[in-house]
């Protein structure tokens, strides 16, 4: 007897949990939320424009506030746009670029480049992508850099390669600085802010903005 009145007492409460349980997941919006699918972002990005002299700013300061060129350049472009726009910029981590640091850690690709390349990745059809990323490769084989240099007068020189090793050691060659100087870093911090504002000129051009 008292094991039947335990088993009655224990389907009553299960019965009015369930019956809790299905009318939270009936009325919370979030339960709701959770069964439906999560859109994916349209592709390409919508583009808007990007202020050149806005993009050389935060790149210069991307270089040191968010951790080197790839994720500065990332950060003039793309965070630009998620502060600025919202959506669906703000739904790429700036943090994903930390990676591509002195040429990913190998001296390969300049990480301001990288950075910069996946924006034009974002907004544009494949094709124009290519040939966008092109253009930005050829203006960074032979600019002067670094142009933007609000706190210090540093040497320009010209990279010829799209390769942080060739880039930077071009730099330490012709004035004489280590890679951990200030004068380096402050070096592709410039040149962080050149490539975000080239980018920005390439993609206002290509959009008519």
């Amino acid at each position: 007897m008292e094991h039947l009145q335990s088993r009655r007492d224990f389907l009553k409460t299960s019965a009015k949990m369930m019956a809790g349980v299905a009318l939270v997941s009936a009325g919370h919006p979030l339960m709701n939320a959770s069964a439906e699918a999560i859109q994916a972002a349209p592709f390409p990005f919508p583009y808007s424009r990007i202020d050149p002299d806005k993009a050389e700013e935060r790149g210069y300061k991307g270089y040191y506030e968010k951790g080197g060129c790839a994720r500065g350049a990332a950060d003039a472009l793309i965070g630009l746009l998620a502060d600025d726009v919202g959506y669906p910029f703000n739904q790429i981590p700036i943090d994903m670029f930390a990676n591509g640091a002195t040429g990913y850690g190998a001296g390969s690709l300049c990480g301001s480049l990288a950075g910069a390349v996946n924006m034009i990745g974002l907004v544009c059809q494949p094709d124009d992508a290519k040939k966008l990323t092109q253009e930005l490769f050829a203006w960074y084989r032979e600019a002067e850099l670094p142009i933007y240099q609000p706190n210090t007068k540093s040497v320009t020189t010209v990279a010829k390669s799209v390769n942080c090793m060739e880039s930077v050691s071009h730099y330490m060659e012709a004035t004489g600085a280590k890679m951990g100087d200030t004068t380096r870093k402050e070096r592709c911090a410039g040149v962080t802010a050149d490539t975000a504002k080239k980018t920005a000129e390439l993609l206002n051009a290509h959009f008519g903005v």
